[in-house]
């Protein structure tokens, strides 16, 4: 299912979980460019980039977790998420725009897949594939963390606890035609996770542990030949239920 978001990799998917990435920065009006290296010919045929940032880390409040309006943070929250709503009015327009047949409920889905898929390559230390579907940064410290591991894991969905969910669109842009999209996922399973080198006689059904996680996935959307990605994991909000659990 991950070739169906764009990604070009190895179609075996070997047998982490991942450490949340912290992401402090908000509001940002464009993506900010790391790298971008122009080829010769076509761009469909030969166009590599590196990382351009997060765009956004907003992740809407519902309603029931909002301070009161008639506080002050109550007025900055409600300030804050129609700002937001309505930038990601304008995102999910130049997304659907662009790229022709995208549908929230469909991605997400989609999105948990590579989402597993990567943490399926984490675990039995596959770097080329995570090389592939993730950022550099991302990879990075994925391949780093598997250097201090030193061993193998098995990792296993249980369940998915709630379906995937998109909770943001956001997109900025890079140059006069370069626009970045980046959209946030929500991801709540029950996950097992043990070592690989587990003798059978202690293999006895693990207990699965419930996993929260916020996906950031980032695209050139108006660029065919670039592939969805793996930018990072942003924390679990605090009003999340999941966060005191």
């Amino acid at each position: 299912m991950a070739s169906v978001i764009g990604l070009r990799f190895s179609s075996q998917r070997t047998p982490l979980l991942l450490r949340p990435v912290a992401a402090s920065l908000y509001g940002i009006s464009a993506a900010k460019r790391t790298t971008v290296r122009h080829y010769s010919q076509p761009r469909h045929d030969h166009f590599a980039f590196n990382e351009f940032g997060l765009i956004s880390t907003h992740v809407p409040v519902p309603w029931r977790y909002r301070p009161s309006i008639f506080s002050r943070a109550g007025l900055e929250c409600t300030k804050t998420h129609v700002v937001e709503t309505l930038r990601g009015w304008f995102s999910y327009a130049t997304m659907m725009y662009h790229l022709s047949g995208w549908r929230k409920g469909a991605f997400a889905t989609q999105a948990e897949a590579l989402c597993e898929a990567m943490n399926e390559a984490f675990a039995a230390g596959d770097v080329k594939t995570l090389n592939t579907m993730c950022f550099p940064s991302m990879a990075g410290n994925l391949k780093n963390d598997i250097k201090r591991r030193n061993a193998a894991l098995d990792w296993r969905k249980v369940r998915s606890v709630t379906p995937p969910k998109i909770v943001q669109v956001t997109c900025g842009r890079v140059s006069t035609d370069l626009t970045v999209g980046q959209v946030i996922v929500r991801i709540d399973q029950e996950q097992i996770v043990t070592p690989a080198t587990r003798s059978s006689a202690s293999r006895s059904s693990p207990k699965p542990v419930r996993v929260t996680e916020y996906i950031v996935l980032q695209r050139l959307i108006n660029d065919p030949a670039s592939p969805w990605r793996i930018f990072c994991k942003i924390g679990v909000p605090k009003w999340d239920p999941a966060f005191q659990k």
